[in-house]
C-alpha cells in the first residue's frame, strides 16, 4: 500500500489481524508500519552491503511525520554516501551499554558465563582448575589496577600500562586463601603475561557479546617467556632421593614422598600425579589411563620402576585416589614439602616441573626420538592402533621402562644407563 504520508493520513489508519505497512509516495524506502495492537512506528527500508535492511525510526506520536521524513532522507543521504546507518546504530548501542558497565562487573559475568560453560578454549569449556587460576588473577591483578574502566573506556595504551604495573609487582600482596593457606602476590613477567592473556580472552568474550567491536590487547607485546630448562643431573637425582628418604624416615607425609617420586618416573605433569584415582591405574596393560588432562582423555604409557613404586604406596581405604590428602576425600595439594627436599639436597631453582623436564633429558640421553618422547609425556595423541585396541604402543612401554629404570638408578647412586630392566612386582591397590 502507498500514499502520500500526512498526519491525517497516519491518524486514519487501523489496526488488521496482522501487521502491515504503508509506504511514503514521496521518499523511498519511508513507511509508517501498523501493528495489530494499533501501534503505528515509522521505519525506512533501503539496500546496504549488498542486502536489503530494515530500520526503526521511532513511534509515531513521538515522532512527527514531517520529523520521520526528515530521519529517513537523512539516513538515506548516509546509504548514498557508502555508510549503513543499522550497522552504525548497532554500534552507537554497543558503545551507550560497554560506557555503563565496569570491567569489575563484567569480570563477575565473564566468570559467571564460564563456570557455565559458554567461555570456551580451543572449543572446549575451561576446566574448573584453570577457572580458579583465572578468578585469582583477575581478584588480584585485573581488579585492582583496571576495574573502575568501563568496558568500553580500555584501550592499548591502558592494557601496556597495566602489563608493566604487574611486571614490576605493583599488586603484589600477600592474600588469605583460607583458615591455614596464603597466597603470596609478587608479580614479575611471568605473572604479566599471563594477566594480559586473561584480560585479552575477557575483552574477546566482549566483543563477543557486543560490548566492544575491539580487543585492546590484541597486538600488545607480551614479554619472552624464559624457558624453563632446568633438568636433574645423575648426581642430583642422588641428592633429591636421599633428601626425600629421610624425609621419609623423619615422619613426612608418605602419600607426597610417594607423588614426588612417581613424578620423577613417570614425566607427568604436576596434576596428573597428584589427582591420579585408582580407577586410572591400569597395571596389566602397564599404563595410566587419565579421565582428563591438559589435552584431553589420555592413555599413558607408565615404566616398571614406576609401578614398583606404586606398588609400596599406602592405601588409604575409602579414598579415590593414590595420593590422598590426609583429611577428606581429595588429593594432595600442598607440596611445600618438596621445595624442603630441594633445600635439603642444595639444589637450586629446581620446581615439580623440573621433573618433567629431567625426565625428557634422560629420555634423549637414552637416544629416543623426538616423537617417542612427546609420546611419553602426554604431547602426542595416540596412534590410530591404540585407539582401537586401547592398550598403549608397546615400543612406548619399552621405552618407559628403560627411562624409569634409569632415573630410579639414579635417585639411588647408580648410574649405570645398560642396566637391565627390574621385573618389579604387579601388585594391586586394593
Amino acid at each position: 500500500m502507498k500514499k502520500k504520508l500526512t498526519k491525517r493520513a497516519v491518524d486514519v489508519l487501523s489496526p488488521r489481524d496482522t501487521r502491515y505497512v504503508v509506504w511514503d509516495t514521496e521518499t523511498n524506502g519511508f513507511g509508517v508500519r501498523v501493528n495489530r495492537d494499533g501501534t503505528k512506528t515509522f521505519a525506512l527500508k533501503y539496500f546496504g552491503g549488498g542486502k536489503q535492511r530494515w530500520l526503526t525510526l521511532g513511534k509515531y506520536g513521538a515522532l512527527t511525520v514531517d520529523q520521520a521524513r526528515k530521519e529517513a532522507r537523512r539516513h538515506l543521504g548516509e546509504v548514498a554516501a557508502g555508510e549503513d546507518p543499522v550497522e552504525t546504530k548497532k554500534r552507537e548501542r554497543v558503545t551507550a551499554r560497554a560506557k555503563g558497565i565496569s570491567l569489575e562487573e563484567f569480570c563477575a559475568d565473564y566468570m559467571t558465563d564460564a563456570y557455565l560453560g559458554k567461555v570456551t578454549y580451543r572449543g572446549r569449556p575451561k576446566k574448573h582448575s584453570t577457572l580458579e587460576i583465572d578468578r585469582g588473577r583477575i581478584d588480584r591483578h585485573i581488579t585492582p589496577l583496571l576495574g573502575r574502566k568501563r568496558v568500553g573506556d580500555v584501550t592499548k595504551d591502558d592494557v601496556e600500562a597495566f602489563k608493566h604495573a604487574v611486571r614490576l609487582g605493583k599488586t603484589k600482596a600477600t592474600v588469605r586463601t583460607g583458615p591455614r593457606g596464603v597466597a603470596r602476590v609478587r608479580g614479575g613477567e611471568t605473572a604479566a603475561n599471563r594477566a594480559v592473556g586473561l584480560l585479552g580472552s575477557i575483552m574477546s568474550y566482549a566483543v563477543k557479546l557486543r560490548l566492544r567491536e575491539d580487543n585492546p590487547v590484541r597486538g600488545i607485546e607480551r614479554i619472552p617467556d624464559r624457558k624453563r630448562q632446568r633438568a636433574l643431573l645423575p648426581e642430583e637425582y642422588r641428592s633429591l632421593g636421599n633428601a626425600l628418604e629421610v624425609l621419609l624416615e623423619e615422619g613426612a607425609n608418605p602419600w607426597a614422598i610417594a607423588a614426588f617420586r612417581m613424578l620423577m618416573l613417570t614425566g607427568c605433569r604436576r596434576a596428573e600425579i597428584l589427582r591420579l584415582k585408582k580407577a586410572e591405574v591400569d597395571i596389566h596393560h602397564r599404563c595410566f589411563r587419565f579421565e582428563d588432562t591438559k589435552t584431553g582423555q589420555q592413555l599413558r604409557a607408565v615404566g616398571g620402576a614406576a609401578f614398583g613404586l606404586l606398588a609400596e604406596v599406602p592405601v588409604m581405604e575409602g579414598s579415590e585416589y593414590v595420593f590422598p590428602a590426609s583429611r577428606g576425600n581429595r588429593y594432595i595439594v600442598d607440596v611445600k614439602l618438596f621445595g624442603r627436599a630441594c633445600r635439603a639436597a642444595e639444589l637450586k631453582d629446581v620446581t615439580l616441573h623440573s621433573l618433567r623436564h629431567g625426565y625428557a633429558s634422560v629420555a634423549g640421553e637414552l637416544g629416543y626420538a623426538d616423537a617417542t618422547i612427546s609420546v611419553l609425556l602426554g604431547h602426542s595423541s595416540n596412534t590410530i592402533s591404540g585407539r582401537y585396541t586401547h592398550i598403549p604402543d608397546p615400543s612406548a612401554v619399552t621405552a618407559a621402562d628403560r627411562i624409569s629404570e634409569t632415573i630410579f638408578e639414579r635417585m639411588s647412586g647408580k648410574f649405570d644407563q645398560d642396566a637391565q630392566i627390574i621385573d618389579w612386582p604387579k601388585r594391586g591397590l586394593n
